[in-house]
């Protein structure tokens, strides 16, 4: 059962819990310090005490690991406090089966849920299926997003924009991946070399690479002026820095490793 609070409520200990990411922050202006703000005030009008404010500064609401979150939820295990009160539904999750299951858990533990700007209060029916209700949208939301980088990804992989950071041999300039020549030539040697069966230790001695990223290179379809992307390879827009023959007789090295 739900804990039922008394008209006494200034014995209602309650846990504020904020949280921002640091791209939210910069476009929207929700600042941790805001939303502590709107949470104290949100308290003295009710004459409720706080128990301990619980902060995560730039961290996603897509994913439960998070430090104070973390040691929120243990505090709760522990009957800590007897409400968690956010700014805003989203603050802690924007996963519907995320904020089931967390409001499950906190049930049992007897600690209410409450939001300063869409006034939900656990304690009545009525706010538990109001809460469930804000947890679709929130997590609707989500997957537009989701739905809007994926989008703009494909748009970026259809004009031959190469999605990440710069590998070895490359550098960005005006956003358009172009080649290191000193490092390119590096990398040029590291394929002949490896295309020769020279062993992987010596490359990765003469270079001052670990064998891991040695490896990573020689797989890596962008030195011939290619990306991948969802198992697919795609022509780039960014110059080679190797020729197909030269790619194809190095990981036929790899192939014949893996087949030993």
């Amino acid at each position: 059962m739900i804990k039922k609070t008394t008209n006494n409520h200034s014995k209602l200990k309650v846990a504020i819990y904020a949280r921002v990411s640091t791209e939210e922050q910069a476009k929207e202006g929700l600042s941790i310090d805001a939303q502590i703000d709107k949470c104290k005030s949100f308290c003295n009008a009710r004459d409720w005490k706080i128990f301990k404010i619980y902060k995560d500064a730039g961290y996603s609401a897509g994913s439960l690991n998070r430090p104070a979150l973390e040691l929120l939820m243990r505090d709760a295990n522990e009957q800590k406090f007897d409400i968690i009160l956010v700014y805003k539904i989203d603050r802690f999750s924007r996963n519907l089966k995320d904020l089931i299951m967390i409001l499950d858990e906190l049930k049992q533990k007897h600690i209410n849920f409450t939001s300063v700007t869409e006034q939900i209060d656990t304690t009545s029916a009525m706010g538990e299926a109001f809460f469930q209700i804000i947890g679709v949208f929130a997590q609707l939301e989500r997957g537009m997003v989701r739905e809007r980088v994926e989008l703009s990804f494909d748009r970026k992989i259809k004009f031959g924009e190469y999605l990440a950071r710069a590998p070895f041999g490359y550098v960005y300039q005006n956003k358009k991946l172009v080649i290191d020549k000193e490092n390119a030539d590096k990398v040029k040697e590291i394929f002949e070399m490896w295309a020769r069966d020279i062993n992987y230790k010596e490359i990765s001695k003469k270079f001052n690479i670990p064998p891991s990223t040695l490896y990573q290179i020689i797989k890596n379809p962008v030195y011939l002026g290619k990306i991948k992307y969802r198992g697919q390879l795609y022509k780039g827009n960014h110059p080679a820095i190797i020729n197909q023959d030269l790619f194809d007789r190095a990981n036929k090295i790899i192939k014949k490793e893996n087949g030993k």
